[in-house]
Parts: C-alpha cells; structure tokens; sequence
C-alpha cells in the first residue's frame, strides 16, 4: 500500500526522536516492502535508519560525523 511522504515521516520522527533527541530530523524517506529507509540529521552527525514498519525497530548507523578541531594551527 502506498503512504504519503509525510506519513513515513510522522512514522519515523517518533522513534528518532526517543533516541537522538527533539533536535533531529528526517531528511529523506523511502518505502522498500516492510522497511522505511533514509537519512536524519541529528545535531554534528548525519544517520542512516531503517524502520521495520511492523514491529516498530529502528535501526540508526552513523554516516558523518562532524567534530570540532582540536588541533592547534601552526604559528
């Protein structure tokens, strides 16, 4: 069955936000059969998740990490 963009969205928000926080967000949805998959934006990193549409699993892998430099520039 075929679901509006913003119903995945909605779909996936919660669970993201239990385990990132009230900061992240949903950058991309794609249906593919049982799973919801694409990329969030958490602050300093950037996620891959797969949402298992049945039994509500969210599944997050880092892709970007962006830290600050702690390396003193040279004089």
């Amino acid at each position: 069955m075929l679901k509006s963009v913003d119903t995945l969205r909605a779909l996936v928000a919660e669970p993201l936000h239990q385990r990132c926080g009230p900061e992240a967000c949903v950058l991309t949805t794609e249906l593919h059969g049982p799973e919801v998959r694409g990329l969030a934006f958490s602050p300093g990193r950037v996620l891959r998740y797969v949402l298992n549409r049945e039994t509500k699993c969210l599944r997050l892998s880092v892709w970007l990490c962006l830290t600050s430099s702690s390396r003193v520039p040279a004089a």
